[in-house]
């Protein structure tokens, strides 16, 4: 009896070890290939089939969705070029700037933001790519993302901002200098435009100042061509429009005579 209990625990041992090798095979074999980072086989599948770069499998990933988390910076350049939805949401509506940023790959979150995808994105719980960089303590990737225009008040759900997911002294510095760094640059902005708009008010000049030094510029062409002379300057026609107003004035007059 009891070597009938030990087989039949082994058979679940091997069946719980099966069953990641089962999914695994059952993987499709874009996904896995972009998974494990081999760019010749992605190249030759997205070859022979162009649409299977946004296809989905049973977590509702796409082959970018895998790439971008593992890190393989070769193999999200090729999907993007090759029309990897960029903005493609896996379950609860994470996409692949979410996977690259809570896994830290700056290069990754680079050529994504490069290809379309928005720094400011939020999942199904509120998330940005700046809660994961900074749950992951990420500094690098947090400078970047807060230059590239990400918003470090965005409240996940339960009301956080990334300062508030902050767990050590280093993060939350680095928030701050960035935070300080956007006001300064934005108040430089601000006055810059100022300045810009007044120059540009003080040295405008109207449709006829315009029209006046292009005709100087055609007589003093012309003058130091030194073939023209003033008598070879056509006479200029008298407007139509003040000839029209005389023909009508007459008219006038000839209905009131009659």
């Amino acid at each position: 009896m009891g070597k009938p209990r030990g087989g039949g625990g082994g058979g679940r041992g091997r069946g719980r070890g099966n069953r990641g090798e089962q999914q695994k095979s059952s993987e499709p074999e874009l996904h896995a290939a972009a998974r494990v980072g081999d760019l010749q086989k992605v190249e030759s599948i997205c070859s022979s089939n162009p649409l299977a770069v946004n296809t989905r499998d049973r977590h509702s990933r796409t082959p970018l969705h895998l790439a971008a988390w593992a890190g393989h910076t070769d193999v999200v350049h090729y999907l993007c070029k090759n029309k990897a939805d960029v903005g493609a949401a896996a379950i609860d509506d994470t996409g692949a700037i979410h996977f690259a940023s809570q896994k830290g790959h700056l290069d990754v979150v680079r050529v994504l933001h490069v290809a379309g995808a928005s720094v400011k994105a939020a999942n199904r719980k509120g998330l940005t790519p700046l809660h994961f960089a900074v749950q992951g303590s990420h500094l690098e990737l947090i400078k970047y993302l807060v230059r590239k225009g990400a918003d470090l008040k965005a409240k996940n759900k339960g009301g956080q901002t990334p300062m508030h997911l902050a767990e050590s002294d280093e993060v939350r510095d680095t928030l701050k200098e960035c935070e300080q760094l956007r006001t300064e640059n934005e108040s430089k902005s601000t006055l810059g435009s100022k300045t810009s708009n007044n120059d540009n008010v003080s040295e405008s000049k109207s449709p006829l100042d315009e029209k006046e030094k292009e005709g100087e510029i055609e007589a003093n062409g012309k003058r130091k061509g030194g073939e023209a002379s003033e008598s070879s300057i056509p006479e200029q026609k008298k407007p139509k429009i003040s000839l029209q107003h005389l023909m009508s004035e007459n008219d006038v007059k000839d209905e009131e005579e009659e």
